[in-house]
């Protein structure tokens, strides 16, 4: 009775995680160079969002690593057809040659951007701010010599 209960167990626990994995896993979906807006559409169902500027059409897919890849599935359209494509989902593929490096592995980055920096400061420099610069006095040699002129202008009609 043991061999049995034994069987059945390993039976559904093997039937549980045939359909868990189906329902997990989705079909890998391949795009080719060439392709028009509505083929990719096609392909890979409508995207996320969109954007274009001059004869450059961008479309954008949920990867399910954004916050660790920094950003979605990308694939660039120029006068209407695929022209490169950088995928970071198992299921989306790029039959063509992507601008992204080769080789390069999509890999988490903790808390967004990390920095390098030098381990001791080898030197600092420190400038003082320039001296403020006085604001203009107004053009008190015009005015004087408005007055000097009228002034004279009085004497000379006296005389």
């Amino acid at each position: 009775m043991g061999i049995r209960r034994a069987a059945r167990c390993t039976f559904a626990l093997a039937a549980t995680l045939l359909l868990a994995s189906a329902a997990t896993a989705q079909e890998v979906r391949t795009i080719q160079p060439g392709m028009n807006e509505d083929e990719v559409k096609a392909v890979f169902g409508a995207p996320r969002g969109t954007s274009a500027r001059g004869s450059f059409t961008y479309y954008f897919y949920d990867n399910g690593c954004e916050p660790e890849c920094g950003f979605p599935d990308l694939v660039l359209f120029q006068s209407g057809q695929v022209v490169d494509a950088v995928l970071r989902a198992p299921w989306h593929e790029y039959g063509g040659e992507s601008s992204s490096p080769k080789g390069t592995v999509p890999r988490p980055t903790p808390g967004g951007m990390r920095l390098r920096v030098p381990a001791a400061v080898e030197g600092v420099e420190v400038r003082p701010a320039p001296p403020p610069v006085a604001p203009a006095e107004p053009d008190t040699v015009a005015a004087d010599t408005a007055q000097a002129d009228t002034v004279r202008a009085d004497t000379a009609s006296v005389r």
